[in-house]
């Protein structure tokens, strides 16, 4: 009878753990990973900076593209190259009343279109992939805040989609976090906050 009780007792207990572990709350891999991905639906978009078009290059910053491929003469050039802008030759307006200046405008390109996303009062932007989750490679444990826990992820990420032109030197040179992204993509470790919630463990500042 006694035997009986303990692997009663034993088993409830077990149960008890499986439960707890199979919880939506639990820390666990399982459950930050679907966090994780859970935000890459909403903030996995990998875009460039907006851009307000038309741009215009004045020759000082053509002077200066060798030096600093990453300005806006450098950046313009890649877009360029990669068939998303035009450029042309222009005459502007110069500081003294009369005066004229020289300088390269472009404007966006209809190859640039398909790429183009942005949210309703949002200004649109150049999207050239989607992130979406590899790996997690660990966690910190969590911590008592107020009425919930916050914990830390650290995982790696895949990119899904990419646009054939983001792979390309010149761009990955002009938009150097897009090149960071592109060449670390499996192996550059991020890290993402995340606080429990009774549905479960969720990005912090991520709306619901």
């Amino acid at each position: 009878m006694n035997k009986t009780l303990l692997s009663l007792a034993c088993c409830a207990a077990l149960c008890t753990t499986l439960s707890a572990c199979d919880s939506k709350t639990a820390a666990n891999e399982k459950n930050f990973g679907i966090t994780v991905g859970q935000y890459f639906e909403k903030k996995g978009e990998m875009c460039l900076e907006p851009v307000t078009w038309p741009v215009d290059v004045y020759e000082t910053d053509l002077r200066q593209q060798k030096l600093y491929p990453d300005g806006v003469a450098g950046q313009m050039a890649a877009l360029a190259a990669a068939g998303l802008a035009r450029g042309e030759e222009v005459e502007l307006p110069g500081a003294l009343a009369g005066s004229k200046v020289k300088a390269r405008r472009y404007t966006m390109a209809d190859a640039a279109k398909p790429y183009l996303h942005g949210g309703v009062g949002q200004p649109s932007r150049l999207c050239w992939a989607r992130k979406s989750l590899d790996k997690v490679v660990r966690w910190a444990d969590p911590a008592k805040a107020g009425d919930h826990q916050e914990s830390s992820v650290i995982y790696t990420y895949r990119l899904s989609g990419v646009a054939p032109w983001a792979r390309s030197p010149q761009v990955k040179e002009a938009f150097p976090v897009l090149g960071r992204t592109v060449d670390g993509e499996r192996t550059q470790q991020e890290k993402l906050y995340v606080r429990s919630t009774p549905q479960g463990w969720q990005a912090l500042g991520l709306d619901g």
